[in-house]
C-alpha cells in the first residue's frame, strides 16, 4: 500500500480534496479530524492542556477549541506549546491507523492530510507527497465564511516554510485557486490513475 501525504496551508481545500479521494474508494486520514476527536475523548491530552493553559480553556468540562484559539492569538508562544503537546499524540494515532490499513490487502493507497508535513520533517514517512495550493486572497475569502480571523491566518502561515520550497519538496501539486469542485475532482482523478498504475 502506498502512503500519500497531503499537505498545504490553511483554507486551501485539503479537506475537500480528501473528500474526493474518499469518494473514489481511497481510505483517508485527517490529522485535524483526529485532533478534534482527541480533544473530546483523550483524558491524557485534556490534562496536559489544562496543565499548560489552565481551566479557562474548558467549557462544560471539555476542551473548547474557540478558547484555545483565543489563547493562541494572544501569544505565538502558546501556539508552539499547543503543538508540542498535541502533535506527538496526533501522529501516534495517525500511524496506528496507517498500520491497521496496511493489514487490509484490498487497499492500494492511503491518503493522509498532514498540514505541517514539511515543518515536522515527516517527508520520509510517505511514498508520495501532494500539496494543495490556493492564493492568499482565496484563503482569506474561505476563512471569512468560517468566521476565522485574518490574524489567525497570518499566525498559522508565519510558522510554515515558503510555498516555493514546498512545491520543490512535493511530488504533485493540486491547484485549487478559483476553480470549481468539478475541476478539482478532475485533477485528483488524473492523479489517482497515476498513483494506482
Amino acid at each position: 500500500m502506498k502512503i500519500i501525504g497531503l499537505t498545504g496551508n490553511i483554507a486551501v481545500g485539503k479537506t475537500t480534496a480528501l473528500g474526493i479521494f474518499s469518494k473514489y474508494g481511497v481510505p483517508v486520514i485527517s490529522c485535524d479530524e483526529i485532533y478534534h476527536n482527541l480533544l473530546e475523548t483523550n483524558s491524557t491530552l485534556k490534562s496536559k492542556l489544562v496543565e499548560a493553559f489552565g481551566r479557562k480553556i474548558l467549557l462544560n468540562n471539555k476542551v473548547c477549541r474557540k478558547k484555545l484559539y483565543k489563547i493562541i492569538l494572544e501569544d505565538v508562544k502558546n501556539l508552539y506549546l499547543l503543538e508540542k503537546i498535541t502533535h506527538p499524540i496526533i501522529l501516534k494515532e495517525v500511524f496506528k491507523k496507517i498500520e491497521k490499513l496496511k493489514h487490509n490487502k484490498k487497499y492500494k493507497l492511503c491518503v493522509v492530510d498532514v498540514p505541517l508535513l514539511f515543518e515536522k520533517k515527516l517527508q520520509n514517512k510517505f511514498d508520495y507527497i501532494i500539496i494543495v495550493y490556493s492564493s492568499k486572497n482565496i484563503q482569506v475569502e474561505r476563512l471569512k465564511k468560517r468566521n476565522v480571523s485574518r490574524k489567525l491566518l497570518n499566525l498559522l502561515n508565519s510558522r510554515q516554510i515558503g510555498i516555493k520550497k514546498k512545491f520543490l519538496l512535493s511530488d504533485f501539486i493540486i491547484y485549487n485557486d478559483g476553480i470549481n469542485k468539478r475541476e478539482l475532482e478532475m485533477q485528483i482523478v488524473r492523479l489517482l490513475r497515476f498513483l494506482i498504475s
